[in-house]
């Protein structure tokens, strides 16, 4: 019995094509499993932000809110959030943003700090997103001439600049955490 070839049938160079494909395949996904982490984009004073959304526990429509005399202008309001009186902050005098009217497109995004929950009133919510946790670029500090100190950094997104903003840090800002010693 002799072993007759099959024209076109060689072993080696099957598996070594084989492990060439293996090779690129895992090469390809190194490069496309870039770290990504969630968060919730939102608009304010028609500028996208974002921050993780580990803060965030609920996103809802923007209730009535019932203006306290005598607070700073952050505090918008307060509102019933199922028994819970929370404040309702608008950020954007703090991140020296202009303050469109909120239309019926506005949200609250209710965060948790370790000290308080609270919730950040936005324009308009545009969801959670998977974002690149490497591709963050320095604030470019000559947008709207505005202070940045809230912002961690900035992301070009599909063409439109999203600015990151550092909630951890703005939920210790001495104008939101007011401490009372009786």
């Amino acid at each position: 019995m002799t072993a007759e070839k099959k024209p076109g049938y060689d072993i080696r160079s099957i598996l070594e094509e084989m492990k060439d494909e293996y090779w690129q395949g895992l090469s390809e996904a190194e490069e496309a499993g870039e770290e990504q982490q969630e968060y919730i984009t939102f608009v304010l004073g028609g500028e996208t932000f974002a921050f993780e959304t580990v803060y965030a526990t609920e996103v809802i429509r923007v209730p009535k809110l019932v203006k306290i005399p005598r607070v700073q202008e952050l505090i918008a309001g307060v509102f019933n959030l199922r028994g819970e009186i929370t404040a309702a902050m608008d950020i954007r005098p703090l991140l020296g943003l202009p303050q469109p009217a909120i239309s019926a497109t506005g949200r609250i995004i209710v965060v948790k700090s370790e000290r308080f929950a609270t919730g950040i009133l936005t324009e308009k919510v545009e969801g959670v997103t998977p974002l690149p946790v490497n591709g963050l670029e320095p604030v470019i500090t000559s947008l709207g001439g505005a202070p940045r100190e809230y912002i961690r950094g900035q992301l070009n997104l599909d063409g439109r600049l999203v600015m990151m903003l550092d909630i951890a840090k703005l939920m210790n800002a001495p104008e939101i955490v007011v401490e009372h010693n009786p």
